[in-house]
């Protein structure tokens, strides 16, 4: 059986089970309590312990251990390691889930990186804020910034992180993005699941493809944007990257779901990334390749582009982004599970109860 053929299987029995439940079995109430109170403690935040500066905070699960920077340019999760293993998964001195641009058609915004904030802690939570107008180094941009930014993080057990951005509008602007980059070590493989490519031999293709985007002469030196749509793919060359000469964007095939993975091959373990396809509407990738002289940077990395919608004066968006550290099989079976747990956590609470089917 091939790999492809074992990877629809996994899916389409993880479909079934979703739809169809367990099979049935001598549940007692005792066993639907205990299973309750697995439940709460998987989902129970972790405390974050400060430093004596109040500006990064340690946490521990059982599966990882790490740090939470709220200041300086790489703010985020500054650290995080396997505690089986002892592995550090972030690159040295950057972070996962950093605010870096905030965009629009045609213009920068702001950089949080550059940009002075508060931070605020209440034991198990941080959030970040950039206030609207607060100062920054460069002027012009100041002079275009959107409204107030917040970045709020919380660490689950037994082995997950969100953030949860939200923009508070003071002025319109035409196609908002906070654009969220994770550096992760450069031993972890990108895979991204995209679109059906539509045809195929013996006809069309209608599963989704798992694939490692990998160094192509054809794309070499650029970044791979991977758009939800036609219209979320005319989002990345519509003059928001104008300013940054040294990055060409590169759209290419269309995610099929808004999920990232970064695994480690050696030890079969991952970081897995997602968010609600409302949220999300691209997902940037450097693309893997074997030697090192291929490589388009010294570490591996996701970007998810959040938001993308037209803004006016008092709107308010939040959206959120989970990642999550998980063991893996053969045939990468459990971003999808986690993914799709994600999203029926979501649809409850996406545009005030709209319900929305994963992608």
């Amino acid at each position: 059986m091939s790999r492809a053929h074992r990877i629809v299987l996994g899916i389409a029995a993880a479909a079934l089970y979703i739809a169809v439940g367990p099979a049935p079995g001598n549940c007692t109430e005792q066993d639907g309590n205990k299973s309750e109170a697995q439940a709460k403690k998987q989902t129970r935040k972790v405390a974050l312990k400060p430093n004596s500066a109040g500006t990064s905070f340690d946490f521990e699960t059982e599966q990882m251990q790490g740090t939470i920077r709220a200041e300086g340019a790489y703010h985020g999760v500054a650290s995080l390691v396997d505690r089986r293993t002892g592995k550090q998964l972030i690159h040295p001195n950057l972070s996962a889930l950093n605010l870096y641009r905030l965009a629009a058609v045609n213009q920068v915004l702001g950089i949080p990186r550059a940009m002075e904030r508060t931070i605020h802690a209440d034991g198990d939570s941080v959030e970040v804020k950039w206030a609207a107008g607060g100062a920054t180094k460069d002027e012009a941009v100041a002079r275009r910034q959107v409204g107030e930014i917040t970045a709020r993080y919380e660490v689950f057990e037994p082995d997950f992180i969100e953030v949860t951005v939200t923009v508070r509008a003071q002025r319109s602007c035409s196609g908002f993005e906070v654009f969220m980059p994770s550096y992760l070590d450069k031993s972890l493989q990108p895979h991204i699941y995209l679109q059906p490519r539509g045809f195929g031999r013996g006809g069309a293709v209608t599963e989704p493809d798992l694939v490692v985007p990998t160094v192509s002469d054809v794309f070499r030196g650029t970044l791979l944007v991977f758009p939800r749509d036609d219209h979320a793919a005319r989002r990345s060359l519509d003059g928001r990257w104008d300013r940054v000469s040294e990055i060409q964007v590169c759209p290419v095939r269309y995610y099929a779901h808004c999920l990232a993975i970064l695994a480690n091959p050696e030890n079969r373990t991952g970081v897995v990334l997602m968010a609600h396809p409302r949220h999300a509407f691209a997902i940037s990738a450097r693309y893997h390749a074997a030697a090192e002289a291929d490589r388009l940077t010294p570490y591996s990395a996701f970007d998810f582009s959040l938001f993308g919608d037209d803004l006016l004066p008092g709107d308010e968006r939040s959206a959120k982004v989970r990642l999550a550290f998980t063991p893996l099989d053969a045939e990468l079976s459990q971003p999808l599970k986690l993914y799709k747990a994600f999203i029926a956590e979501m649809n409850a609470q996406v545009d005030q109860g709209l319900r929305l089917q994963p992608k």
